[in-house]
């Protein structure tokens, strides 16, 4: 990526709003790449013999496990690829990459003068969200566990280093743009964020 390339990420706990925000942005003319897509293409091949291969304690160990692997900005040197790539046929806005866990990843974007968003929503919003929509080979969870699961992403455990771990507290905090979406509807939520990221 040069200097003249724009770059813009999306942070938030899950369900919060990161695909409806980035795919209004790929429309926009960005082009966009989903870090927990390409989590859950490794996951699924690693964990393809469990009766719920993408349940969010797989992906947590896998991306824990690629980052050890292949290095803390594994992800980051993937969708920079596929940039690269995919701009020799194509011109773009620049490079969009949502589901940002690691702080590599936030830096990145930050020491690039780019703009990380975070989406702030609530857990019980959240957790509806999640268990009226799941995927195929994610479980099926009471409150308690979306909520314990969901904290090996907030923060590092213990154990591991740090710098392979997502860290979800650290990207809220170095987000240089933030947006609420606790509303009840797609539209709602589109027409707030869009007068705010309006110069993206």
């Amino acid at each position: 990526m040069n200097n003249l390339d724009k770059i813009v990420g999306i942070g938030g706990y899950s369900r919060s709003g990161k695909d409806t925000l980035a795919n209004y942005l790929v429309k926009e003319g960005f082009f966009g790449i989903s870090v927990g897509d390409i989590a859950r293409e490794f996951t699924l091949e690693r964990h393809k013999n469990e009766e719920n291969p993408i349940s969010r304690i797989n992906l947590t160990e896998t991306s824990n496990w690629l980052r050890e692997m292949r290095g803390p900005d594994v992800f980051m040197k993937i969708a920079l690829d596929k940039y690269k790539q995919a701009k020799q046929n194509k011109d773009y806005k620049g490079l969009l990459i949502w589901s940002i866990r690691a702080p590599i990843e936030a830096d990145y974007i930050i020491e690039n003068k780019g703009h990380l968003v975070w989406i702030e929503t609530d857990a019980e919003t959240r957790y509806k969200r999640s268990m009226e929509n799941l995927r195929k080979g994610e479980p099926k969870l009471d409150f308690e566990e979306y909520m314990r699961q969901e904290q090996t992403q907030v923060e590092p455990q213990p154990g591991i280093d740090p710098l392979v771990q997502m860290n979800l507290d650290y990207i809220k905090e170095v987000a240089n743009l933030k947006l609420d979406n606790n509303y009840s509807s797609t539209e709602e939520f589109l027409n707030n964020a869009k007068s705010i990221i309006k110069f993206i």
